[in-house]
């Protein structure tokens, strides 16, 4: 009898307490799908953006070993590209909203894939080849780690 009831409440009481839980805010994490992180990074403002961008860099510099010319030249580099990234999103969103093909969209995706990559050859440019390598294992241990959050889905 006492385990009968002991079942009923847990019955009851789980579906509520996962009501409750679904109710707050959440964090990124790894299992989370790109939506809802993407949600989250749309609700910074300009300066949080900024801000974040510039703990990554001086993360991205400590990993690294960058000097602050470095720093500096890499900044600039990205700084260049964004506007043409910027665009590119836009103009997709635009697409988008209008009823583009999938054709269209797949189009603008392979440019800013494109632009991406050449900013990344550009900064790479600015590195030693000790810093180059040690970005090259960043971002083979970043694919891994997509590889892994996907599979875990």
């Amino acid at each position: 009898m006492k385990f009968r009831s002991s079942f009923l409440i847990a019955a009851v009481l789980l579906p509520v307490i996962g009501l409750v839980g679904m109710g707050q805010p959440s964090q990124a994490q790894p299992g989370q799908n790109s939506s809802t992180v993407l949600a989250q990074r749309q609700k910074l403002s300009p300066e949080e953006r900024a801000a974040k961008r510039e703990k990554r860099a001086a993360q991205f510099k400590q990993t690294l070993g960058l000097t602050d010319t470095q720093v500096t030249q890499i900044k600039s580099i990205r700084d260049s590209y964004r506007p043409k990234i910027k665009t590119l999103r836009q103009e997709a969103k635009t697409l988008r909203e209008g009823g583009a093909t999938q054709d269209q969209l797949q189009t603008l995706r392979q440019q800013r894939k494109e632009l991406r990559k050449q900013m990344y050859n550009d900064i790479k440019a600015e590195l030693t080849p000790e810093q180059a390598q040690k970005l090259e294992e960043l971002k083979a241990q970043r694919k891994a780690q997509k590889r892994n959050r996907r599979r875990d889905q």
